[in-house]
């Protein structure tokens, strides 16, 4: 109803925002699975590889202008397994957006609203998120050029600040590498590269897209540059022994910054209120896409209304579900199926349109 199409920066900038969420919520479990200060090796392969496969998945992207990849699978599927492909991805999304809602509540609980039920905080975070939602593409990418300029950016800053006094011959060994651990942990690597499925919706909502091809792929290299450079930070500031601890290691590194002439007395908070801002725009980006999905699906003409649907579901995955913290030692498996079809997904949709490219070719 509100929808009109983006521009190419507003793309990029939702692009890495959610990826950098999705990042920081991953990021104790890339720093358990190995074993020594080499996990940016996993962060480069990962990237590596969804780089890569970006060739293929831009021309088909650049083939069907205006469609996403659920409109795009009902174009070269059947129609049961297109409908598989749109009801996988509204699932995705919704548990993505349970998940990163459950442990942004805990954090404003144990840090700032001691006494007040996470469930108050989840349902007032679902009903301001769904005010957004419900604006629109175009709000909602305003809201993220805002919150990658006023948030994200001095938040890595303060991060970057946070390691001056920093050990940094805690980023070695790195020979002997932990090879087992760094191919374990490449899936889990993969999925902080969020933006990845979320480009296979947003391209279709870009007003030139032309660009979107050098932006998906500048997308990826910022992504992994920040993704890895977070990573070493962390193992710099605390070494490889304290950080494997660590429940929110971005929230901790705030604790300990000392810049000069800085006159906020806690930073923490400060931090905490960049990272508010920045996974509540995240929040209503994955919760519109999933609106996006739903109509593609159910083949309706319009999108808005699916956030009614959505506010019980995302409230009762997010107030069922166990803190992250806590699902780490049962999710390895679910998280190398998730990244596996987030990854061959798209691979496979681009080998049936060109099957079927090559079909309609021979029967000419």
């Amino acid at each position: 109803m509100f929808d009109q199409d983006i521009t190419p920066y507003q793309n990029i900038s939702i692009l890495i925002l959610v990826s950098f969420v999705s990042q920081s919520i991953l990021m104790p479990l890339l720093l358990s699975e190995i074993d020594g200060p080499v996990g940016w090796m996993s962060i480069i392969a990962a990237g590596f590889l969804i780089y890569i496969t970006m060739k293929p998945i831009n021309r088909l992207m650049i083939k069907y202008k205006e469609d996403t990849i659920i409109s795009i699978s009902h174009k070269v599927f059947p129609k049961f397994l297109a409908k598989l492909t749109g009801v996988y991805y509204i699932l995705m999304f919704l548990t993505a957006n349970s998940i990163l809602l459950k442990d942004f509540a805990e954090q404003i609980k144990l840090m700032m609203l001691f006494n007040t039920p996470i469930s108050i905080i989840i349902i007032s975070l679902l009903l301001i998120a769904s005010y957004a939602t419900k604006k629109g593409i175009q709000s909602i990418a305003n809201l993220a050029n805002i919150a990658v300029l006023i948030a994200l950016i001095p938040y890595i800053l303060i991060i970057i600040f946070s390691t001056y006094y920093a050990d940094y011959t805690n980023v070695f060994p790195i020979f002997p590498a932990d090879v087992k651990g760094i191919v374990k942990s490449v899936p889990a690597a993969m999925l902080g590269f969020f933006g990845f499925s979320v480009l296979l919706f947003s391209n279709s909502r870009v007003s030139i897209k032309e660009k979107n091809m050098k932006v998906n792929k500048r997308f990826i290299v910022i992504s992994a540059v920040l993704y890895a450079a977070c990573y070493l930070l962390i193992v710099v500031k605390f070494g490889m022994k304290e950080a494997v601890n660590m429940v929110w290691p971005f929230i901790s590194v705030m604790k300990f910054v000392n810049i000069p002439g800085f006159f906020f007395e806690s930073t923490e908070i400060v931090g905490l209120c960049f990272q508010i801002i920045v996974t509540f725009t995240s929040i209503c980006i994955i919760a519109y896409f999933t609106n996006l999905a739903m109509q593609e699906t159910f083949k309706t003409r319009e999108d808005g209304y699916f956030i009614y649907i959505q506010i019980p579901i995302l409230y009762t995955m997010a107030a069922a579900l166990p803190g992250m913290y806590m699902m780490f030692p049962y999710i390895q498996w679910p998280l190398i199926v998730l990244s596996g079809l987030n990854f061959f997904i798209p691979l496979i949709v681009v080998w049936m349109d060109r099957r079927k490219q090559k079909h309609r070719t021979e029967n000419i």
